[in-house]
Order: C-alpha cells, then sequence, then structure tokens
C-alpha cells in the first residue's frame, strides 16, 4: 500500500465526484493531526515534533491508517448529522441515532494496544 492520504479517505467514505474533496482533504488532515496528539502528544515545537515521531513509529503503519480513516469518516459524515442526529430513510421514518461527539471514538480501541500507560 502506498502512502496513504485524502485519497484513501475518499475511497473508504465512497466520495465518487470530486465535489467534496477540499472537504475530505480537511478531514483527512484533521484526523491526522487527532491521532498523532493521541498517540505522541502535541508538536509545536521541534523537540514535540521529533518526540510526536517517534511514538507515531512504534505503531504498525497499517494501524495509523485505519486510525486516520476511522476518525476521517466521523469528521466526514458529521456534516450530514445536524445537531448530532443522523437520520435514515426507512418505511416507517424511525431510523435516526446520535453520533459521537468524540471523533476519536473509533480509534481509541484501535490504538489502545500501542499506548503506553502513564501514571502521575
Amino acid at each position: 500500500m502506498s502512502d496513504p492520504d485524502f485519497t484513501t479517505l475518499k475511497a473508504y467514505v465512497n466520495a465518487a465526484s470530486n465535489v467534496h474533496d477540499a472537504f475530505i482533504g480537511d478531514c483527512w488532515d484533521e484526523a491526522v493531526e487527532l491521532v498523532g496528539n493521541h498517540v505522541g502528544g502535541p508538536a509545536m515545537t521541534t523537540v514535540q515534533q521529533e518526540a510526536r515521531a517517534a511514538e507515531l513509529a512504534r505503531v504498525p503503519a497499517t494501524v495509523l491508517t485505519r486510525a486516520y480513516l476511522e476518525v476521517g469518516a466521523e469528521l466526514y459524515y458529521r456534516r450530514d448529522a445536524p445537531n448530532g442526529v443522523k437520520e435514515f430513510a426507512t418505511p416507517d421514518g424511525s431510523a435516526s441515532f446520535r453520533v459521537a461527539r468524540d471523533p476519536m471514538v473509533g480509534a481509541y480501541p484501535i490504538l489502545a494496544p500501542y499506548m503506553s500507560a502513564g501514571f502521575a
């Protein structure tokens, strides 16, 4: 598999046209940042960037890609869920559910085996 980018997310969410490419790109960038923050902490200084890169290197690339996809898809589909409620067309019109408030909810269990336990 080549290095993942927003086209990986585009295929994952089954977005056929190019109409939403900018939005999908934003979702991908935000997903990469959120996963990076969770695994390696914030990366604003050079030292923090190096520390984040070291932590991310401990996670297999396929696992990181899956986490990026889960978070990116959560962000992408959130657009269709006004006030956090997603509705589907069903014969009785009763299929609706609340989307997760935290876009990382799907990534936490995927990344958990690779997180170092910290105690204060």
